[in-house]
């Protein structure tokens, strides 16, 4: 048995111990949450942002990442990013491009007057009523562009939980208002194409991005595929490249649409010995294709088909972020082609075309193109046209120097 001397320390300290571990609880559980609710109060106000930010350009309002993508694959060469553009009825597009792109995409939506809350509207029903709600959320990022003269009172993000009385059968007669309505709304609405163009453009994460028209549909797997590919390709000059592929009319139903080269060219067959008939263009458009479809490729491959100075199998193509030239904002573009003016552009800067076999893009059955309007009318002669492409290349020659 121990002496009273130490029986009596013993106690003391037990006691001291004990007295201390209730002042840690007490600091613990009634102290600090006031002193940490101090120090929120004392932040200056800059500290405390908004949580949406709005960005001007020109006439224009722009709200970046209002949607953001919950992926992690965004940055550098781990993934390939598709930028594209519309309004909220175009959402419809971007849900079957869903079943086909498994990486980022980056889209500029174009809000007109009083589209606001019905754009909240199409994302509730994307959230709740549809299967694309994980794909969604986790691919794609949505950047909003505004007139100044059709603002919304209350700009504000869509709400975490399910809206109350919000109704899914509701939306779904909405819905097909919005695809009958479509080209008639993009015919009489002042839309700022290569605006939004950049606007997605700037807003992706990945080396290479894919800008692409709605209501068209890449080859399955392009992503994993073109990533093995452009990582053996390293000859020429990488920076001034870019990667083409074919574009077809549509065909047949969306379901029935071909995901690969093969399926592609059992498709055309009527087509192409005659026995079913395109329009004139079309017709043209698949009768200058057809060396390449001959070109023999196992599915699932990307190969390079050829190397040109002339973008003659460009509608379509990837490149390099960082290193193509922006959109032209002042004008829209001269013909019906919203591409005539960049692919000029290129030319004039020396870029490589690598037309590639193996991947091609189909347009649904909404003709987008034919629907589309520029925000600006430019009638110009021939000598204005090529006095404002030569003023774009030497501008654009300013930055990419001899790279």
């Amino acid at each position: 048995m121990l002496p009273f001397a130490f029986r009596k320390i013993f106690v003391k300290k037990l006691v001291m111990i004990t007295v201390g571990l209730f002042l840690v609880l007490y600091i613990v559980q009634f102290q600090l949450p006031k002193l940490s609710k101090f120090k929120k109060k004392a932040l200056p106000a800059y500290f405390n942002r908004p949580r949406l930010q709005l960005e001007q350009n020109g006439d224009y309002w722009i709200c970046n990442n209002f949607v953001r993508s919950s992926s992690p694959e965004l940055r550098g060469n781990m993934s390939l990013t598709l930028t594209t553009h519309g309004t909220y009825r175009d959402f419809w597009h971007i849900k079957w491009l869903l079943v086909r792109w498994s990486a980022p995409i980056s889209m500029a939506v174009y809000v007109d007057k009083n589209d606001f809350e019905e754009l909240l509207e199409s994302l509730y029903h994307i959230k709740y009523c549809t299967i694309f709600a994980l794909s969604w959320s986790h691919w794609i990022s949505l950047h909003l562009v505004f007139h100044d003269k059709h603002m919304p009172e209350i700009l504000h993000r869509i709400k975490s939980e399910h809206p109350y009385g919000y109704r899914c059968k509701e939306f779904n007669n909405k819905e097909k208002q919005f695809l009958l309505t479509l080209a008639n709304h993009r015919r009489y609405t002042r839309y700022p194409l290569n605006l939004l163009r950049n606007v997605a453009r700037l807003n992706a994460q990945t080396y290479y991005v894919f800008a692409l028209e709605p209501g068209m549909l890449p080859t399955r797997n392009l992503v994993m595929h073109f990533l093995q590919f452009v990582h053996l390709f390293q000859t020429g000059k990488p920076r001034k490249r870019v990667y083409c592929l074919p574009v077809f009319p549509p065909i047949c139903k969306d379901f029935e649409l071909p995901k690969y080269k093969s399926d592609l060219k059992d498709r055309l067959k009527p087509y192409l010995n005659g026995s079913f008939v395109l329009s004139p263009s079309d017709t043209a458009q698949l009768n200058m294709l057809r060396p390449w479809l001959l070109n023999p490729v196992l599915d699932g491959d990307i190969v390079i088909y050829a190397i040109s100075k002339q973008p003659q199998y460009c509608p379509a193509y990837i490149s390099s972020n960082a290193y193509e030239p922006l959109y032209d904002q002042r004008y829209g573009d001269f013909n019906s082609d919203p591409n005539s003016t960049q692919l000029q552009v290129l030319i004039g800067l020396g870029f490589d075309f690598v037309v590639l076999d193996g991947t091609f893009v189909i347009r649904r059955h909404s003709n987008w193109q034919a629907e589309v309007y520029s925000d600006h009318s430019y009638n110009a002669t021939s000598a204005q046209k090529l006095k404002h492409i030569h003023e774009l290349i030497r501008m654009n020659a300013l930055t990419l120097g001899n790279s």
